[in-house]
């Protein structure tokens, strides 16, 4: 468990260095936790996803302790990752929220509707998989047909 929280620890690390390459938003040291959403908010609502995601990934490391906040933020930051269409990462974010809800000590203090928006986000991304699987399968069935001159429409039951 130290090993997942040292690796998870550093993942955040990284990501917040990234992500302050690119941001020119300045994070007052006075703000207080609830400013962290807010802004965050704000930004979201401005499609300004990298700030947002920045807002939230500073908010963790200053907040660790305020864990019905915490379980909050990480919620946002997968779905941000989604609405980026970083889906891997996304899938990442909200399987380890329902891992906590699982094996979590701090789990009673958890608002359940991250545990039910992070179930639901799963279930679009498996939806999406499959959706994109069967897009697949269906181009190269495409492209197999018309390399032999044929077509996927069965021609003797087009009579309308």
């Amino acid at each position: 468990m130290p090993k997942r929280v040292l690796t998870s620890s550093i993942l955040i690390l990284i990501v917040i260095l990234a992500s302050c390459s690119t941001s020119r938003e300045r994070i007052n040291p006075e703000w207080t936790e609830s400013m962290f959403f807010k802004n965050a908010q704000q930004a979201m609502d401005e499609s300004r996803y990298d700030t947002a995601l920045y807002y939230y990934e500073v908010f963790l490391i200053r907040y660790p302790e305020n864990h019905q906040k915490v379980i909050a933020a990480e919620y946002e930051r997968a779905y941000i990752q989604y609405k980026k269409r970083q889906f891997d990462e996304a899938e990442a974010g909200f399987g380890e929220i329902i891992r906590k809800y699982d094996e979590s000590p701090y789990a009673m203090l958890y608002h359940p509707r991250f545990r039910y928006l992070s179930e639901i986000g799963l279930e679009n991304l498996e939806k999406k998989k499959a959706v994109d699987r069967r897009m697949f399968w269906r181009a190269r069935e495409k492209e197999w047909a018309e390399e032999r001159g044929e077509s996927l429409i069965d021609q003797g039951t087009a009579e309308f």
